[in-house]
């Protein structure tokens, strides 16, 4: 179940956007100003939508803060006038934009491209922990050929060679060897 807080300047409106999104998979709560949003554990939502202004601030500083706190995907709901402004002004936050009148469509697009946005990320992210991951073995491989060219005399291609030969006779990969040559277990 997602968690949805909805944050507009009247009750009136946080029940209409709430009516369009509460049952299924999500479970919304609301809110009418900043002090309360302030006062909320926001950690435990998935989604945050304030319709700015709020009755106490105009939300944006609001948006900016609740970025620093959480991880929540954040969408503010703007006068179409406004988007423009809004983007920019939000552009640090990643918030994304639905202009009002608001539908049902709308907010439910919202929560897709921010779900979509959340999986691309983690994709992203994934390949970037791998990209780390084998970058390190290669820059110990490379530490490893230097330690043999220097203790054997041997050339880097001949370095390679031989740490290749001791990885397939200890039947072990390349990395564990280039470890063990560091670590100066062997040569």
């Amino acid at each position: 179940m997602k968690n949805i807080l909805i944050a507009a300047r009247t009750a009136e409106a946080c029940k209409t956007l709430a009516g369009f999104i509460n049952g299924g998979d999500y479970e919304v709560t609301t809110a009418s100003d900043g002090m309360t949003i302030r006062s909320i554990d926001i950690g435990r939502f998935d989604y945050i939508f304030i319709s700015v202004p709020l009755e106490n601030e105009n939300g944006f500083e609001l948006m900016s803060e609740l970025r620093r706190r959480t991880d929540a995907h954040l969408i503010a709901i703007v006068r179409e006038e406004a988007a423009d402004a809004a983007a920019k002004r939000l552009s640090e936050t990643g918030a994304f934009i639905v202009t009002k009148p608001v539908f049902k469509s709308s907010l439910m697009q919202a929560i897709r491209f921010c779900e979509t946005h959340a999986d691309n990320e983690m994709i992203f992210r994934r390949r970037i922990a791998e990209l780390e991951q084998q970058a390190e073995r290669d820059k110990k491989l490379n530490r490893a050929k230097l330690i043999v060219m220097t203790k054997e005399q041997l050339s880097e291609d001949e370095a390679h060679r031989r740490i290749q030969k001791l990885a397939m006779n200890m039947r072990v990969s390349q990395y564990e060897v280039a470890e063990d040559i560091i670590n100066g277990l062997l040569i």
